[in-house]
């Protein structure tokens, strides 16, 4: 089934930027996420922003937000994973966003960040490897989620 984001993808994406961005989108359905009612790139789980993917005019994509960042402070993933997201944290400015909300100061992973975007960690054109990386935070909140219940 197609919908906006599947066709953003097709379109304006090629190769293997196109085949990530797909194989991502498929590894958030299957995991049971589903598409904001109004944002048609956003991702939930159970009531909760997952993701926003955004897929560029001139053939770039990106994620944003992570679930883990922006819930636990001091959640148990290794160190790899940790530094991984912490590499990938943006300050304000970076991503031409309009938020109000942009400028913030928050603890990620137990390092303070000042001067963060609204989407404060960001994933730019993420190859293979990097996507596997985002899928292991992505599972790891999914049990956190799964076991607070």
């Amino acid at each position: 089934m197609s919908n906006i984001l599947e066709d953003q993808i097709m379109t304006k994406l090629s190769g293997e930027m196109q085949i990530n961005a797909l194989d991502f989108v498929t590894f958030l359905r299957e995991k049971g996420m589903t598409i904001h009612d109004e944002h048609s790139t956003a991702f939930m789980y159970n009531g909760k922003w997952v993701c926003i993917i955004i897929i560029f005019d001139n053939g770039g994509w990106m994620i944003c937000d992570n679930p883990l960042t922006k819930y636990y402070d001091d959640f148990p993933v290794d160190e790899e994973l940790k530094q991984f997201a912490l590499d990938n944290v943006r300050s304000c400015g970076e991503c031409g966003c309009s938020h109000e909300a942009k400028g913030i100061t928050k603890s990620i992973f137990g390092k303070k960040c000042e001067n963060l975007c609204s989407s404060e960690v960001q994933f730019f054109d993420p190859d293979t490897e990097a996507l596997s990386k985002i899928k292991q935070l992505i599972n790891a909140w999914i049990e956190s989620e799964n076991t607070v219940k």
